[in-house]
């Protein structure tokens, strides 16, 4: 029986029959996997589109049986970075023995020493990007040589430092989580846009199809990295779900300045509003409505220290409607009333 087989220059995968682990080599500098899942109807399938700059390859799996059969395999390892964007749906990633759950939007960033392997339990449309350790290595030797330093800034993409890091230290078992912002509406869009002209660069080559991969990839770093579009965490893997969780509750959150009702937060993360009550009680030692008036009095002193709004004008844009509540939240807070912090402060800062 055969221990290892290939997908058509594009992977290697070893010791298959292992019931702990196996091994996957890339064979490629990068390559795209596309999977798309269709469980919840009658006519179900599990489609695997593969592609690289040496070769493209198509399989699916069409019954319930060879869905599970798949579910059902052992873990695996690579010794590439693998870059998960889930563009619809959600998938369970089972990390180092622990299962998590990553919904439409979210993305992982696994380093090429983690255990791992995704499990479908509902429809799902993943897209998976592997980055050879080579390639990673000529991304971190060229970042220094940009033409725009001021702009591009080298050193300075936390996505590239963790991947040149790893490579300097390869037993380190992290990766990074993502999730977009609130207010990111058009992260579909732009990963597609992104993905998209990388996939073309490496199905249709001419001449500098190399450095539009590069340059792309390191586009979909910045796009990643940038607060303002996604949140992002670096994950060791001895952290449980609900360390995930926390950090997740703690971006929506910031992006909604603790102005999120219960209701509304059990339906962004799925779970119920007692569990992520818990969660909070856990690592923050308050209840979950007080630690979201953290990120609202936060948001109220950053907008009387940095702008001349005046105090109803903040109430208004933080949903306040009752004057002496807010005064009761932001003295809980800051030990002085919203006009007294604001001339304070100001002092301070004046050389």
């Amino acid at each position: 029986m055969t221990s290892s087989y290939t997908v058509k220059n594009i992977i290697e995968q070893d010791n298959i029959n292992s019931t702990i682990n196996s091994y996957i080599k890339i064979l490629t500098p990068i390559q795209f996997t596309l999977e798309t899942c269709n469980i919840a109807n009658d006519d179900k399938y599990l489609n695997f589109l593969m592609t690289s700059p040496r070769e493209n390859t198509f399989y699916s799996f069409k019954t319930e049986k060879e869905i599970n059969h798949f579910n059902m395999r052992p873990p695996h390892i690579h010794d590439f970075y693998e870059l998960l964007i889930v563009l619809d749906g959600e998938i369970h990633q089972l990390i180092e023995k622990t299962d998590f759950v990553f919904h439409s939007g979210s993305c992982c960033l696994m380093n090429h020493n983690i255990v791992h392997k995704e499990i479908f339990s509902s429809d799902a449309t993943l897209l998976f990007i592997g980055m050879s350790k080579e390639l990673v290595q000529q991304l971190s030797e060229d970042e220094p040589k940009v033409y725009f330093p001021d702009i591009e800034r080298p050193g300075h993409n936390p996505i590239l430092r963790f991947l040149s890091d790893n490579l300097d230290n390869p037993d380190t078992k992290e990766y990074l989580d993502f999730m977009p912002s609130l207010n990111n509406k058009d992260w579909h869009h732009t990963l597609h846009a992104i993905t998209d002209n990388i996939l073309r660069a490496i199905m249709y080559p001419k001449l500098g199809s190399t450095y539009v991969i590069k340059g792309m990839l390191l586009e979909l770093f910045d796009y990643l990295s940038n607060p303002e579009h996604f949140h992002f965490t670096p994950v060791h893997v001895e952290a449980d779900n609900d360390f995930l969780l926390f950090t997740h509750i703690s971006h929506i959150l910031e992006d909604t300045n603790g102005r999120i009702t219960r209701s509304e937060l059990e339906q962004l993360l799925n779970y119920s509003g007692n569990y992520l009550n818990s969660i909070v009680k856990k690592y923050t030692n308050s209840c979950l409505f007080d630690y979201s008036q953290t990120f609202c009095m936060k948001r109220a002193a950053a907008l009387l220290l940095e702008t001349t709004a005046s105090i109803s004008e903040i109430m208004d844009e933080l949903h306040f409607t009752n004057t002496t509540h807010f005064y009761k939240c932001f003295k809980e807070h800051y030990h002085m009333t919203p006009k007294q912090y604001r001339i304070s402060m100001k002092i301070k800062l004046v050389p």
